[in-house]
């Protein structure tokens, strides 16, 4: 054990850091010139012990957050409803960076909405949920670097606000049915909304605040709404799943609850729920990438694209230049917290298992955890494919139409320069939504479905005129033999053959309105396209090679030449591909996508009794509450009971 680690050990648990006062000097230490944080102490039984290596490289990776955010994000504040959900997360970042007189004074900023809608509370906004998030942090942290008298105001606004319920209780700027989210329209002292991270915004904070007030009855309430959630989260997985625009939401109120609740059971439930949500981000987070499938994916290029991939980055690294450009604000909840994932978990994100592995994965309805539908049918079913140098990962029901927000495509390739880049297809004409529809109708021009085994897929849409995209970054070659196209990435080659269309290729035209679109969300990317020739049904196929199977990517154009492809019922929704190496994958259309005909190798792969999780490295039976992950020597796991307490 190095000096680091016993260091760390002591300013973690000598008696100096537990006082009553918290002051700054607790918060933050220098290691070998490093700046380094610390989160209030945890009891040992609740911790996961990182060997001082991993501790030292999330040290540095947090004083590099810490100091960027201080020096490039303005330390102002608006305080309009639920505006702090940005503002107030650089604030904390500020204090901890050394700014702390200014940042202090905007922290405890009179709210703009004290008298409109916080008159009951204090003056301090406990509504929206967004802004309970940093609330929570700013109040049991850095509270004892508040005014004394602020803080109080916090402590009293909190013990009327959980006196009852908050929820839907009747509040004083009700004036009837409107458009809005806030009190005046919905008639409620804390936020109705309940996307997964914005119920578990509401429901920490809620609790947290009622164990602190002393108001036995709501925090009673809320605890059990917590474990009921946690009970069926371990059964049927994260409603939200997978999201690339909230995941990294949904972990900084876990960690509140981790950090800050009293009770064992809710403690021992938050760690529980923080384990899932780091393993399910670990198995598609990849070198500040972040694979598909995904709900709720919000059309991101990687590296870092959404709060998936920066969030998880804090906790996992493993990205070439070290550094990152962009900011959730949310950061600051996992630099000061105690919490780390378990090993195995660390391992997961950083692909240190024995690789080619197929991971298939079922998904819950949007709605389960957080109406705790323990008995919740899978709405969807993955493929997930980690190889040396990419990933692949694929929904039978392929990307959501008719407005709904499921990406069921998409590929990340290892860069040495960027870390991971993400290859975006859709049956689609619209370059600025490749990977989901993001809630607008006429993205995806039909019902589409997906097949894969392992490196290979075929994917169909309901259209025989569809037209097909891909967005991919500008520095990808591109080429064409025998109306196959290949992109040649760093260590990856990926063949893309029409089915009942034209080639794919190149789009200039829409190449120029995706780079002249002010808000594009693809930002040095080029537009490849092709258009079905009509009929019932239009497709492509893909495979995927690499140096391990292919040894070099002439040897890859040879091989994909000689694939057998075979579209004689193409019009009844039916395809097959056989690699040249004897591997083959047949798609049978159904209807309903937990019931497609995906042939693999000749046996048809059975959707009827989906897992949660089914792999050599992780595993989740789809109801029964236990999560298993083995990967680089590490082992893990979390049971969860019926009622929400962990075994």
């Amino acid at each position: 054990m190095n000096r680091f680690c016993y260091l760390l050990i002591f300013l973690l648990f000598s008696p100096c850091t537990i006082q009553a006062q918290w002051r700054y000097d607790n918060m933050v230490f220098k290691n070998d010139g490093v700046t380094c944080f610390r989160a209030r102490p945890v009891d040992e039984v609740y911790r996961i012990a990182w060997p001082d290596d991993l501790e030292s490289e999330f040290q540095k990776r947090a004083s590099q957050i810490i100091a960027a955010q201080t020096r490039d994000v303005k330390a102002g504040v608006n305080t309009y409803f639920e505006n702090e959900k940005r503002t107030y997360g650089y604030l904390m970042a500020h204090v901890l960076g050394g700014n702390q007189e200014l940042s202090l004074k905007h922290l405890q900023a009179q709210d703009h909405q004290h008298q409109e809608w916080h008159r009951e509370t204090a003056g301090i906004d406990y509504y929206a949920a967004f802004t309970l998030k940093h609330q929570i942090r700013k109040y049991f942290y850095f509270g004892d670097l508040l005014d004394p008298a602020y803080k109080k105001l916090m402590f009293d606004g909190a013990k009327n606000w959980t006196a009852k319920d908050p929820m839907r209780r009747p509040h004083y700027a009700y004036q009837g049915p409107k458009e809005g989210w806030g009190p005046d329209a919905r008639n409620s002292w804390v936020d109705v909304r309940s996307t997964e991270n914005l119920y578990l915004m509401r429901v920490s904070s809620v609790y947290l605040m009622a164990e602190e007030t002393g108001n036995h009855a709501t925090a009673a309430q809320y605890k059990n709404e917590f474990l009921q959630y946690t009970a069926t989260l371990y059964r049927v997985g994260i409603g939200e799943w997978d999201s690339e625009n909230y995941h990294g939401h949904s972990v900084a109120p876990l960690l509140n609850l981790y950090d800050f609740a009293k009770d064992r059971d809710v403690k021992f439930a938050a760690k529980a729920c923080l384990d899932f949500f780091a393993a399910a981000g670990a198995i598609k987070y990849w070198r500040g990438g972040f694979n598909g499938p995904t709900k709720r994916d919000y059309n991101h290029a990687q590296p870092f694209g959404g709060s998936a991939a920066n969030s998880l980055w804090v906790w996992f690294g493993d990205h070439p230049s070290g550094k990152i450009g962009q900011w959730e604000s949310d950061e600051v909840h996992q630099i000061t917290s105690a919490y780390r994932p378990p090993l195995s978990v660390v391992n997961l994100a950083s692909k240190k298992f024995d690789k080619p592995v197929e991971i298939f994965s079922a998904k819950p309805p949007y709605e389960a955890t957080t109406g705790h539908k323990k008995s919740a049918k899978p709405e969807y079913f993955e493929t997930q494919y980690i190889a040396q140098t990419y990933q692949m990962g694929s929904l039978t029901g392929g990307t959501s139409v008719d407005g709904g927000d499921v990406n069921g495509f998409k590929i990340l390739a290892f860069d040495q320069k960027d870390g991971a880049i993400a290859l975006h297809a859709i049956p689609g004409k619209d370059p600025a939504y490749a990977g989901s529809p993001m809630y607008k109708k006429g993205i995806i021009s039909a019902e589409n479905r997906v097949a894969q085994l392992q490196n290979i897929v075929i994917w169909l849409v309901k259209d025989g005129t569809s037209p097909w995209l891909w967005v991919i970054p500008e520095n990808i070659k591109i080429s064409e033999s025998k109306r196959v196209t290949f992109l040649e990435c760093d260590q990856t080659w990926v063949a893309i053959r029409g089915l009942g269309t034209s080639v794919i290729r190149r789009d200039s035209s829409l190449t120029q309105t995706l780079t002249e679109f002010k808000e594009s969300r693809f930002p040095k990317h080029q537009v490849l396209s092709a258009k079905g020739h009509g009929g019932a049904f239009c497709g492509l196929a893909i495979e995927v090679g690499e140096k391990a199977t292919h040894s070099s990517f002439d040897q890859f154009k040879r091989s994909v030449a000689l694939a057998d492809v075979d579209l004689t019922e193409l019009q009844q929704g039916i395809a097959r591909y056989k690699t040249s190496d004897g591997k083959w994958l047949g798609i049978h259309w159904n209807e309903n996508p937990l019931n497609l005909g995906v042939w693999r190798n000749g046996k048809r792969l059975d959707l009827r009794t989906p897992a949660l999780y089914d792999s050599p490295i992780i595993k989740a039976e789809w109801g029964r509450g236990v999560l298993d992950i083995h990967a680089g020597g590490e082992h893990f796991r979390c049971e969860v009971d019926s009622e929400g307490k962990v075994k």
